[in-house]
C-alpha cells in the first residue's frame, strides 16, 4: 500500500524532498554566513567561470557529434548543441536521465531519420566515453597527490576509482572480445548468458540489461580508433575545463585550491551520479557536493556552500532555463516522450 502510493506520487515527493534538503542545508550552514560570502565574491572570477562553463558545453556537444560519426548518419553540430540543452530541461522534470535521452533520440529521428535505437546508442556511448575519459585522467593525478590527501579524502577517491575501474575492465573485456572475434571472421556472439545460469540470472536484472546494452554500444566505437581517440581527447579537455571552473569559483572567494582536486572529485561524482533520485538531482547534488568538498583540508562550509550554489546556478538553473525555451519552441510534449520511452522498454523486454 505505502510502496504503491510512493510510486504513484514519486515525482511530487522527490520535489518536496529536494526543497526539504535545501532548507536543511541552509539551516545547518546559516543564511547569514552564505549571504556574507556572496557579497564578498570577486565578479571577475565569476565571469571567467561562466565562460569556462560555456566552453565545456561546446566541447561536450562536439564529442557527441564525433560519436555520431560512428554511425552512417550525419548531424549538424548546432542541432546537437540545441538537443543537449533541451536534454537538461527534460531531466529537470523527472528524477532520471531517461527522459532526456528519449528526447534526444526522438529529435534525431525527426530531424535526420535516425532510428531511435541508433540515436539512443550514441547517447549511451557518449555517457560511457565520459566515464572512461574521466577515470583515465583521474588515475595519474591520484598518484601524484595521494601523499598530501587526508585519509577520509583518500578513501573516498580509492572507493570510486576502484569501482569505476572494475566496471571499465569488464566492459572492455566484453566489448573488445566481440570486436576481436569479428576481425577474425567469427560472426557469432559470445553469448555467455547462455552458458551459465548465474550469468543468465545476472543479465536478466535491470542492471544486467543496462550493462549488456552499454557493452554492445561501446563495441561500436572500438571499430573506429580515430574517433575513439578524438572523443577521449575531448573528454579529457572537458574534465579539465570543469575542474578549472570550480577552482576559479573558489578563487572568487579568495580560496586557492588546485584544480586537480576537482578532477578527482569528478571521478567520485561519476560514481555517485546513479544515486540521484530527484529531478535534476536538486537537493541531492548540492548536499552531496558540499559533503565532498568539505573533505578538503582547511576550507570552511561557509565558503563551500556558496560555491556549490553559484556553480549550480551556472551549470543547472541557467542551462535548464535555456533548454526550456528551446524545448517549448519545438512543441514536443514531455508526457508523450515518457509514454514513448515506456513502449520502447516494453518492446525490449519481449
Amino acid at each position: 500500500m505505502i510502496l504503491t502510493l510512493i510510486k504513484k506520487h514519486k515525482n511530487k515527493l522527490s520535489v518536496i524532498f529536494s526543497l526539504a534538503m535545501f532548507l536543511i542545508i541552509l539551516n545547518i550552514i546559516g543564511t547569514d554566513e552564505i549571504i556574507d560570502a556572496l557579497q564578498s565574491i570577486d565578479a571577475d572570477y565569476l565571469i571567467i567561470a561562466f565562460g569556462v562553463y560555456i566552453a565545456s558545453i561546446l566541447v561536450a556537444a562536439l564529442r557527441w557529434d564525433r560519436i555520431i560519426d560512428v554511425t552512417e548518419y550525419d548531424a549538424r553540430y548546432g542541432k546537437l548543441l540545441k538537443y543537449s540543452l533541451m536534454d537538461k530541461f527534460a531531466n529537470s522534470i523527472f528524477p532520471t536521465s531517461a527522459v532526456g535521452m528519449a528526447l534526444r533520440s526522438v529529435l534525431l529521428q525527426k530531424e535526420y531519420k535516425m532510428p531511435k535505437s541508433v540515436g539512443l546508442a550514441t547517447i549511451v556511448l557518449d555517457y560511457g566515453v565520459d566515464i572512461l575519459g574521466t577515470f583515465l585522467i583521474s588515475i595519474p593525478f591520484y598518484f601524484i597527490i595521494r601523499e598530501e590527501l587526508p585519509k577520509s579524502l583518500l578513501t573516498t577517491f580509492e572507493t570510486s576509482l576502484t569501482t569505476i575501474g572494475v566496471v571499465v575492465v569488464v566492459v572492455f573485456f566484453v566489448s573488445y572480445s566481440e570486436h576481436v572475434l569479428r576481425r577474425f571472421g567469427y560472426d557469432k556472439r559470445l553469448r555467455l548468458r547462455d552458458r551459465s545460469k548465474t550469468i543468465n540470472r545476472a543479465a536478466s536484472t535491470n542492471l544486467g540489461k543496462k550493462f549488456i546494452e552499454f557493452s554492445d554500444t561501446f563495441g561500436l566505437i572500438l571499430e573506429k580508433p580515430v574517433i575513439f581517440s578524438n572523443t577521449l581527447f575531448l573528454t579529457v579537455f572537458k574534465v579539465f575545463l570543469d575542474a578549472i571552473r570550480i577552482s576559479i569559483l573558489f578563487q572568487a572567494f579568495g580560496v586557492s585550491i588546485p584544480f586537480y582536486y576537482f578532477i578527482l572529485f569528478d571521478s567520485t561524482w561519476t560514481f555517485l551520479a546513479p544515486l540521484m533520485f530527484t529531478p535534476g538531482g536538486v537537493g541531492v547534488i548540492e548536499s552531496g557536493r558540499i559533503a565532498l568538498y568539505s573533505l578538503i583540508p582547511n576550507v570552511s562550509t561557509g565558503i563551500i556552500a556558496p560555491v556549490v550554489f553559484i556553480d549550480r546556478l551556472i551549470t543547472y538553473w541557467m542551462t535548464v532555463f535555456i533548454g526550456a525555451v528551446l524545448f517549448f519552441s519545438t512543441g514536443i510534449d514531455v508526457g508523450s516522450l515518457r509514454d514513448n520511452m515506456r513502449s520502447d522498454n516494453a518492446k525490449g523486454a519481449e
